[in-house]
């Protein structure tokens, strides 16, 4: 993901990004959030994900067809909040936006058992769509990590910080590639392989 990269307009650095809203129906990315550190009275605002034109992932830039004075045009963040802000914010929100960074960091529950925790939140660029969602199975697997496809998740419960996912531990064992899953198996201290 894209969290803490430098965001650069056509005249300069505009921020950082703080965060990133998806919809979690369609697991496709509809906003950036923009720290716009302290040159812009609201600190942090919205971007569509179609005003970014590129990505550089080795010097962490994150690049939008803006310039400064249509990011001072553009939203406040409090204009669409995701399901983990709502309750603080508004109830008559968008039930199905979800920011990347609050459900990092949620617990997994498989049909069965708990299996460890999101990790991170894969993107295709090409589309701004969330291909896999990256979990760590140290509950089950320690050291080793999986790619999931995102139609596996049945639900988001923000409150209690959990993923629900209908598969069973030993389904996915067994077929991970029937679930579009990639085992990420640990070799040593710095190398791994996909099983699928």
């Amino acid at each position: 993901m894209m969290i803490g990269y430098a965001t650069v307009g056509s005249d300069g650095e505009l921020g950082q990004v703080s965060d990133m809203l998806f919809d979690d129906t369609t697991w496709q990315l509809r906003w950036i959030v923009v720290n716009t550190r302290h040159w812009f009275a609201r600190r942090e605002v919205l971007l569509p994900v179609d005003t970014l034109s590129r990505v550089d992932p080795i010097r962490r830039l994150a690049i939008v067809e803006l310039t400064m004075q249509q990011i001072e045009g553009s939203l406040a963040v409090e204009a669409h909040q995701p399901v983990s802000q709502q309750a603080a914010f508004q109830k008559d929100g968008d039930p199905h936006l979800r920011s990347v960074v609050a459900v990092v960091g949620h617990r997994v529950y498989l049909l069965d058992s708990v299996v460890g925790h999101i990790e991170e939140l894969l993107v295709d660029d090409a589309g701004w769509l969330i291909c896999y969602v990256r979990i760590d199975t140290c509950k089950w697997h320690p050291g080793d990590r999986v790619l999931l496809a995102p139609h596996s998740v049945r639900e988001i419960d923000w409150v209690d910080r959990l993923v629900h996912v209908d598969i069973d531990c030993r389904e996915l064992a067994a077929h991970p590639a029937r679930y579009g899953a990639i085992w990420m198996r640990k070799v040593n201290h710095d190398a791994t392989h996909a099983d699928a």
